[in-house]
């Protein structure tokens, strides 16, 4: 009798043992961990996560991006300047794709320009691709002045369907042409071509993600 006891209360002490160290974390069996959901996938015309309009889907992710993003109506400036006035600021390309690196460009060269005989410095707030950059908006704050092929594709699709408030009006791209003029969109005919940068025409941000 006194033996069971003593075999009981040693069978006792070792599963005790036994929840004890499984206590410490050492042998505890992690939860697997849950997959990351898959990516949010976008078509032409639908509304993107900042509210505005999906225009161009590249099909793949690659410097960051797959999708343009135009802005709502009620972000859009009317009767803006370019700016660098009969100063060629090089560099920016009419591409899809090089809207965000000839914003940067411009905004660039408009902080650090001194001439201020057509109000480049007074006024630089004001410039198309400054008012862009600038831009927050649906929670977001990489806006850019597209390209003129960015802004072609928004006329094609978006402008055609009746989508995304634009006018028939002609809208600024961050694309120089030189020394005294940049690329604009037509968007009553689609056309494009170029106009002085004095001249005042509209502009509607965009955005990739």
């Amino acid at each position: 009798m006194k033996r069971s006891k003593i075999i009981l209360g040693i069978l006792i002490l070792s599963v005790m043992a036994l929840v004890l160290s499984g206590c410490g974390g050492e042998n505890l069996v992690s939860p697997p961990l849950l997959a990351s959901p898959p990516p949010l996938t976008y078509a032409l015309r639908d509304t993107g996560p900042a509210g505005g309009w999906i225009f161009y889907d590249k099909r793949y992710y690659s410097d960051g991006w797959r999708y343009l993003e135009a802005a709502p109506p009620s972000t859009e400036w009317t009767y803006k300047q370019w700016g660098s006035q009969g100063t060629w600021i090089g560099g920016t390309g009419a591409d899809i794709g090089t809207g965000q690196s000839n914003t940067t460009i411009i905004v660039t060269w408009l902080n650090s320009n001194s001439d201020d005989t057509l109000g480049d410095v007074r006024y630089k707030t004001d410039r198309a691709a400054y008012l862009c950059d600038a831009l927050v908006y649906g929670g977001y704050s990489d806006w850019f002045l597209p390209s003129i092929y960015e802004l072609k594709l928004m006329y094609q699709n978006l402008k055609l369907f009746g989508v995304g408030g634009f006018t028939d009006y002609g809208y600024w791209s961050s694309s120089e042409v030189h020394v005294c003029a940049a690329w604009y969109q037509y968007f009553y005919y689609g056309d494009h071509s170029h106009s002085l940068k004095h001249r005042s025409n509209r502009v509607r941000a965009v955005r990739a993600f």
